[in-house]
């Protein structure tokens, strides 16, 4: 798709929500739309598109003192007349986090669970690097029915839905010893049972957050950021529901390297 927005950056949009169920083109409309009306009453957009442009080496975080984080809530509804999308802006004033984040809500109608995928708003907005070439990190929460919420922390240079796919695959076809797929697994298993079979004791998953972390890094920024998250809350020897089994980063050596390409 051809088309010109005025903030959205349509490359950036379709590369970090490829293989989600929103339509693209329409999710980049209904974004631009809110951002236009949205500049107008705050010039943050314009701000951030400055703050895209300049030297990252150089450049202060993403924050806008005296307001609290602005989070954009797209929502893509199936309805008889097809897909319907809405968006939604609001302002949290509670949030330690300043940077202003797009929240693509979704659900799950097998499991029955919502699910969410958080991006930074300055990686969909125009002035940035082209992120084709480039390293993410990002989180994968899942939330069960007893208040426990398990992570996981990765890094890939091929899109985050790739290996959220690559992962899920894996805990379906239970093919994989690593403790993410089969956390995601047991939790599946016990809610499919719950609604499908005849109840479960475990506990059920109840929702999934995808988190993209950082994106538009170089290498050594990845290996630094996965390695310093992986060690502060998610490595399972330090963590009772971490599931990353070793040290992230360059900290765990070459031996998982592939998953980087």
């Amino acid at each position: 798709m051809d088309k010109s927005f005025e903030y959205v950056d349509f490359p950036n949009i379709r590369y970090l929500i490829k293989g989600l169920t929103f339509r693209v083109s329409r999710c980049a409309e209904v974004l631009d739309k809110l951002l236009v009306e949205f500049n107008k009453e705050t010039q943050i957009p314009d701000r951030i598109v400055l703050w895209n442009g300049e030297d990252p080496s150089s450049r202060s975080p993403l924050h806008f003192p005296g307001r609290g984080r602005f989070i954009i809530e797209i929502n893509e509804l199936l309805t008889k007349k097809g897909r319907l999308h809405t968006v939604q802006l609001s302002e949290n004033t509670a949030e330690k986090e300043p940077a202003p984040v797009v929240f693509l809500k979704m659900h799950s109608p097998s499991l029955n669970i919502p699910m969410r995928t958080e991006i930074p708003l300055r990686a969909l907005i125009k002035g940035g690097v082209s992120l084709g070439d480039t390293y993410s990190v990002y989180l994968h929460a899942l939330l069960c029915d007893d208040g426990r919420h398990f992570i996981y922390y990765g890094v890939t240079k091929r899109g985050w839905n790739v290996r959220w796919n690559e992962h899920a695959l894996s805990a379906i076809r239970g093919e994989s010893q690593r403790l993410f797929p089969l956390k995601l697994k047991e939790l599946m298993d016990a809610r499919l049972t719950q609604l499908y079979g005849t109840g479960s004791a475990l506990p059920r998953l109840t929702g999934i957050i995808s988190a993209i972390c950082g994106v538009g890094l170089s290498e050594d920024q990845a290996m630094e950021s996965e390695e310093y998250l992986v060690d502060k809350y998610s490595l399972a020897s330090k963590y009772p529901n971490g599931l990353n089994m070793i040290p992230g980063g360059r900290a765990r050596g070459r031996n998982d390297s592939a998953r980087l390409e």
